[in-house]
């Protein structure tokens, strides 16, 4: 070899004295027990994942905390906007009025009903009336009465009676 050449290695000095090969085994067999007990900790710690939170029960238990709470709320100290119930403020003749119009309203059904089949219909509803509030008594062919009755007042419609009348306050002749 020249001394030219770029690939020859120059040793520090004329002491140096190259290490034994079973000294560099050692050592690179040490390095290499170093790292993989790095390597075998670290992965360690990867390869046993942390199960999944479920969070479904939670997110229930909150939920249901949640409505626990909002009702509570809306039961002790409740907004102004949510309707409070209040009892009927109207007077008795009010009542009284209020019935003689669904009367009249009814009554009227069933005059529209006979006049149309000629005949009376066999219950309000078949005139198209609502047989829950007002009670229905078919006389004979010509001839019907309705009542009803609101728990403090109650008004009775006659069809021999004028219509008008039944509006004017009188709900019997």
């Amino acid at each position: 070899m020249s001394p030219d050449d770029p690939f020859k290695r120059p040793y520090p000095d004329e002491n140096y004295v190259p290490p034994d090969e079973a000294d560099l085994r050692k050592q690179a067999l040490q390095k290499a027990y170093e790292i993989a007990a790095t390597i075998t900790t670290d992965q360690d710690r990867l390869l046993v994942p942390k199960p999944p939170t479920d969070w479904q029960p939670i997110l229930r238990a909150f939920n249901a905390a949640l409505a626990v709470a909002a009702v509570a709320w809306l039961f002790l100290s409740p907004p102004a906007w949510l309707p409070q119930s209040t009892p009927d403020l109207r007077s008795s003749e009010q009542r009284a009025l209020g019935l003689r119009l669904v009367l009249a309203m009814e009554a009227a059904r069933v005059n529209a009903y006979l006049d149309a089949e000629g005949r009376l219909p066999e219950s309000l509803a078949v005139a198209g009336g609502d047989a829950r509030s007002v009670r229905y008594v078919m006389i004979d062919e010509t001839r019907y009465t309705l009542s009803a009755s609101d728990g403090t007042a109650s008004a009775t419609y006659e069809s021999t009676t004028p219509l008008n009348t039944l509006l004017g306050g009188r709900s019997t002749p």
